[in-house]
Order: structure tokens, then sequence, then C-alpha cells
């Protein structure tokens, strides 16, 4: 468990799992997949950086 993470889904699909971490900058994002790569065994990485976030909630309409 690595606190960089905030969520980890198994998917569906052509893609197994997509992680949801948080790092400070491009050189912790390295140091992190670095560090994931060397303790897991990885076939593929794709990254997504966000840009910006638009909108974030929890909240569900009932």
């Amino acid at each position: 468990s690595r606190e960089e993470v905030l969520e980890a889904h198994r998917l569906a699909g052509d893609i197994d799992y997509i992680l949801k971490v948080r790092v400070r900058n491009a050189k912790a994002y390295d140091e992190f997949y670095q560090a994931l790569i060397s303790e897991v065994k990885i076939f593929n990485v794709t990254a997504l950086l966000s840009m910006e976030e638009i909108k974030s909630t929890q909240r569900l309409s009932v």
C-alpha cells in the first residue's frame, strides 16, 4: 500500500487496472513509477496526467 495511491480499480476490457495517484511533480511521479515497477511485475504502463480538475464530488442524487 503506497500513500500516493488514492484509488485502485480492477477494470473490464483491454486495461486491467487503473490507479489514481497524487504526487507533487514529474520527478515524484517518476520515483513512484520506478518503485512500483520494481515491486510489481508490470508489462505495460500508460500514464495520463490531469491538467485541471473541472469537477469533483462524492455526492449522489437520490
